[in-house]
């Protein structure tokens, strides 16, 4: 778990905008802050529950699980490019990439899915061995029908 300040510094230093020479503006991490909380609001958009608390300021914990640290850094990196140098900071393609793999990673452990259920055709037998005789014994199932778990 880390702080909202440390995120966003090290998001800074994968882009250059923040070193010890040369450490970004307060006006930086305010706008990192505003990044990090719209990009985590639309992971949580898209299912991806990894329980992270939004932040109301930039030294707030922000409660992430370890193993998504990397890829939050990377993808908040990329989302805050632009604000730099008139928006010429230059992402290298390894950023990129690593942003990517990272992101793909905490969607596929952290997603949350709803399975539908199943609906069968109207052609599919109700059972087999279906030897209930009578007049209005169904053979097939009704037309959306569900199955239940």
């Amino acid at each position: 778990m880390s702080s909202g300040t440390e995120i966003i510094k090290d998001a800074l230093k994968e882009i250059g905008a923040h070193s010890v020479a040369s450490p970004a503006a307060p006006e930086s991490i305010e706008d990192g802050l505003k990044k990090l909380n719209s990009m985590l609001e639309m992971w949580l958009t898209k299912g991806i529950m990894i329980g992270v608390s939004q932040l109301d300021k930039h030294g707030a914990n922000l409660n992430e699980p370890t193993d998504c640290r990397d890829a939050i850094v990377t993808n908040l990196a990329i989302s805050c490019a632009p604000l730099f140098d008139n928006g010429k900071v230059i992402v290298s393609q390894d950023l990129r990439i690593n942003a990517r793999v990272g992101f793909n990673n905490v969607e596929s452990l952290y997603r949350r899915v709803e399975i539908p259920k199943k609906v069968l055709s109207s052609t599919t037998p109700v059972g087999a061995g279906n030897n209930r005789n009578g007049r209005f014994n169904r053979t097939f199932w009704r037309r959306g029908s569900e199955v239940e778990n």
